[in-house]
């Protein structure tokens, strides 16, 4: 990590160089992910295909092959999402702060955690975050994540089922036979681009715009 780069941009650097990809992962994993028997009886020719050494035939092996791809990639749209969502809270709490007149607080919005974050930022600063070219991904980012945290992957469990399986429709994610989320290295890698551009853009704009409000307190006091 160099003197200018945050933890942030430190850690969107290496996600190209630690990506998970393999042969076996785009040919395999969609139909063996989450389904143990499967995953158990494909071990042998997902080890062949990929000209491994027979004294490298092991069920901890077919195991990273199979299972730890997918779950790697979990733990990245968690990880992007909830940097995302620390970064918001403190420039929400500081709105609240700063604007004591506020006659709806953030709690009485109803609705995903970016839906009343747009509405309430909307209301009380009129700044507009849907207005950033980024922000479809970033709604999507945040309903992958609330499917992995709070339905195990599963889309059928997810109240938002339909968007998801859109997002299937047009190739962005994969679904298993069992209807549960598969993640491209290549979709991380897009929606981790646009969190960046999102964070630049979208939150620099709320940021100066608290800027601008405690300048114009401190000019009153």
């Amino acid at each position: 990590m160099t003197d200018r780069q945050g933890p942030w941009e430190y850690y969107l650097s290496l996600q190209d160089k630690f990506s998970i990809h393999t042969n076996w992962h785009r040919q395999h994993l969609v139909e063996n992910l989450m389904d143990l028997d499967g995953f158990i009886s494909s071990i042998s020719d997902n080890l062949e295909a990929e000209k491994l050494a027979p004294d490298n035939y092991t069920i901890p092996l077919g195991f990273f092959h199979v299972e730890q791809p997918s779950r790697i990639r979990y733990c990245h749209i968690i990880f992007l999402f909830t940097i995302l969502e620390r970064r918001l809270r403190a420039l929400l709490k500081i709105t609240a702060d700063l604007k004591p007149d506020i006659t709806k607080g953030f709690s009485e919005y109803k609705g995903s955690f970016l839906d009343r974050s747009k509405l309430f930022l909307k209301n009380n600063l009129e700044v507009d975050l849907t207005s950033g070219k980024k922000w479809s991904d970033i709604n999507a980012l945040q309903k992958i994540r609330d499917c992995i945290i709070h339905c195990r992957g599963y889309i059928q469990e997810s109240r938002d089922v339909l968007f998801l399986q859109q997002l299937a429709k047009s190739k962005k994610i994969d679904l298993n036979r069992h209807d549960h989320v598969l993640l491209t290295d290549e979709y991380c890698r897009e929606l981790g681009k646009s969190t960046k551009i999102f964070t630049g853009e979208g939150l620099q704009q709320l940021y100066n715009e608290l800027v601008d409000l405690e300048i114009k307190k401190q000019k009153i006091l």
